[in-house]
């Protein structure tokens, strides 16, 4: 088994993504591939052209937080994930998309709590959006406080990444769109300041 999916694999033309990718991220350590081999620890979020599987800074510090035992990997994430708030019937759904590597794709930080933030912090743009009522300042104020704080934890995330989510990320639809759509929401506060 390899320590990575396929579909984290960047092409040899993505030059720009794989710039990005040796700026921000590390090579995996093969002293962890048996744990990742095991389904321990996450799979590597990308993988250059040469093979090389890069992963975040803090790939391996769940298993520092759980004293180097690997056993004790999940029902650490499971401890710090609810006592994030996160909710228990969604532990291990998230659990499982912590292991596949791709939360280090858009977390800074690919800690329980962070996944917990991102979910929720998701949650409330979509919900904001939803109802849009840019007159209303709470609404103004809570939209740009929701999108700020998703932008102060997520990556910029690499060029790739749209084909290979199929799709536009977090960041493109909560963050830039909602830029995009009501940039007078930070423009105001600019000017305030």
């Amino acid at each position: 088994m390899t320590p990575y999916r396929d579909n984290a694999r960047l092409p040899a033309s993505a030059t720009e993504d794989i710039a990005y990718v040796r700026e921000s991220f590390r090579p995996m350590q093969e002293s962890v591939y048996p744990l990742v081999e095991r389904g321990l620890l996450p799979l590597a979020t990308y993988v250059l052209p040469d093979g090389t599987p890069m992963v975040p800074d803090d790939h391996a510090a769940l298993l520092d937080d759980a004293n180097r035992d690997p056993a004790a990997v999940s029902s650490r994430f499971r401890e710090r994930y609810v006592a994030a708030g996160g909710a228990e019937d969604a532990v291990d759904a998230d659990y499982r998309a912590w292991l596949t590597g791709e939360y280090g794709a858009c977390l800074k930080q690919t800690t329980p709590e962070m996944i917990c933030a991102k979910g929720a912090l998701m949650d409330a743009i979509t919900a904001l959006l939803a109802r849009p009522a840019p007159a209303d300042e709470t609404w103004c104020s809570a939209t740009r406080q929701a999108v700020d704080s998703l932008d102060a934890i997520e990556r910029p995330f690499a060029n790739h990444d749209r084909e290979r989510f199929g799709g536009p990320s977090s960041r493109e639809r909560l963050i830039t769109d909602t830029h995009r759509r009501f940039p007078e929401l930070w423009h105001e506060r600019e000017l305030v300041s």
